[in-house]
């Protein structure tokens, strides 16, 4: 009778540990379900909200903008000039002047002035000047030539063009960074749903053992063993669950949304993980024209350049035009009436030619430095290129690498859920111990835990390489995304 008693408790827990085995999420592909509260975010959504809500690049799209505003200054300075300004002066005290006699006769007719007489005679004080003194003037400006202002301006425009290419590399910077840290945010999560999911089956067994141990078929070492298992795993799943929301701050916080904002991703660990074929991984394909970098650099040889032209035309001098139109006034009293009269007009026009003749050699040593600037970048393009080769070779063998991990890693969960299976059928036939059975379980969960890091690292190298190859520049996301 005990006999069929314990076929009967073990072909029970069987069918129970199968159900289970089944129909347990960790061998199901998990799908995000979200709430109502919250909004669904594709990858690449993530990214598309990140060009448009990220601080780094709003601050890099202000920085176009100064130097949109920059380039009108140059340009302003080649434009006419033109000021004016009103001046009032009052003397508190008229100036005092010392005037030699001699030299002053109101009467043409007078004898002359005697000499031998003493000096104090001869040079006497007077005010010159008028108390109340006021003018106003007019004057304009005309730049008609200046070499460094032509190269300047094409120089403004470069400096342009430049800060246009930054703000790519932002978003560039920005869009991996975001791509990043969605697949960090996701490994979490599968790793969160795997640890519950191990939790569940753990205590499942736990159940059934301790049902056995009442019936006197298991041993209290065999419940004790379990619960010590169970214990750890939810510790470990309670970690997580934390590390978790963190992934998420971090994702949110990388494309520019506020920490408060519930978001739920829709995209998966596991999508499209294959290896493209050998051909369409060039290691000696060079990339290094399509990367912002190298722009970057063209751009800073050629304000260069430009810097020497402006120099050398810089000797032809400058030549500008003025005029200018004055109206002054002086009188006794401040407050009379007859302003129209009493204002004197005087008027100007004249061209002004500048040409610096010798300047100690100062401009040919600053063209001296910026030819060999010259050089510098363009050994730093050269060394730029050859670096992406080797970035390429580094990111292709990465990837490659990773693929072979995952594979691997997938193959050993296959091999984990078999051994786990054939460890339980062997307990509940009594045949095989529970410590096999604990045994089975945490080389599962570590096999799980393993393809779930292959999985991450394989998204990373996979993003590197597209970073590597300039897959990231804004236009190639905007594509991708419209695909």
């Amino acid at each position: 009778m005990s006999k069929q008693i314990l076929d009967s408790v073990r072909s029970q827990f069987a069918v129970i540990l199968l159900l289970f085995i089944t129909l347990s999420p960790a061998f199901a592909q998990p799908q995000n379900q979200p709430e109502d509260d919250g909004v669904q975010f594709s990858m690449q959504q993530s990214i598309a909200y990140a060009l448009q809500n990220q601080k780094n690049i709003e601050n890099a799209r202000f920085e176009t903008y100064i130097s949109q505003k920059r380039v009108k200054e140059f340009l302003g300075t080649g434009l006419p000039q033109v000021s004016a300004g009103v001046n009032y002066t009052q003397y508190i005290e008229l100036p005092v002047s010392v005037i030699d006699i001699r030299n002053f006769s109101l009467d043409p007719s007078a004898p002359p002035i005697p000499d031998g007489l003493p000096d104090s005679v001869y040079f006497q004080t007077a005010n010159f000047g008028i108390r109340h003194n006021a003018s106003v003037q007019a004057d304009i400006s005309q730049l008609i030539f200046d070499g460094s202002w032509i190269i300047g301006l094409q120089a403004t425009k470069e400096y342009r063009s430049l800060s246009e290419i930054n703000l790519q590399r932002t978003e560039e910077e920005v869009a991996v960074n975001v791509a990043k840290a969605y697949y960090s945010a996701l490994a979490g999560e599968e790793r969160a749903k795997l640890l519950g999911a191990n939790v569940t089956r753990l205590q499942e067994l736990l159940n059934s053992t301790k049902a056995l141990y009442k019936e006197g078929f298991a041993e209290k070492v065999d419940v004790d063993r379990l619960q010590i298992q169970l214990n750890n795993l939810e510790v470990e799943e309670r970690k997580v669950y934390r590390l978790v929301e963190l992934g998420y701050d971090l994702l949110k916080f990388q494309m520019g949304m506020p920490i408060e904002e519930v978001i739920y991703l829709t995209d998966r660990i596991d999508e499209d993980v294959e290896l493209a074929p050998l051909e369409d991984l060039v290691l000696d394909t060079d990339y290094s024209d399509q990367r912002l970098e190298t722009q970057l650099l063209n751009r800073q040889i050629r304000l260069n350049e430009l810097d020497i032209k402006r120099n050398r035309l810089g000797s032809l001098g400058t030549l500008a035009g003025f005029a200018s139109v004055n109206y002054s006034t002086a009188r006794p009293i401040f407050f009379r009436l007859d302003l129209e009269k009493n204002w004197f007009r005087s008027s100007l026009f004249g061209l002004q030619y500048n040409l610096s003749l010798f300047d100690g050699m100062q401009k040919k040593a600053r063209i001296q430095q910026t030819m060999l600037k010259i050089d510098q970048l363009r050994n730093n393009l050269d060394i730029f290129r050859e670096s992406v080769k080797l970035e390429t070779r580094n990111a292709v063998t990465s990837v490659i690498n990773a693929y072979d991990d995952v594979d691997n890693a997938r193959r050993n969960v296959e091999l984990s859920e078999e051994v786990y299976r054939i460890s339980t059928t062997k307990y509940e036939e009594g045949i095989g111990s529970n410590l096999e059975v604990i045994d089975a379980e945490s080389t599962l969960l570590t096999s799980q835990i393993n393809y779930l890091s292959a999985l991450y690292d394989y998204n990373l190298a996979k993003i590197e390489l597209q970073r590597v190859q300039g897959g990231f520049a804004p236009s190639q996301i905007q594509n991708s995304d419209t695909e």
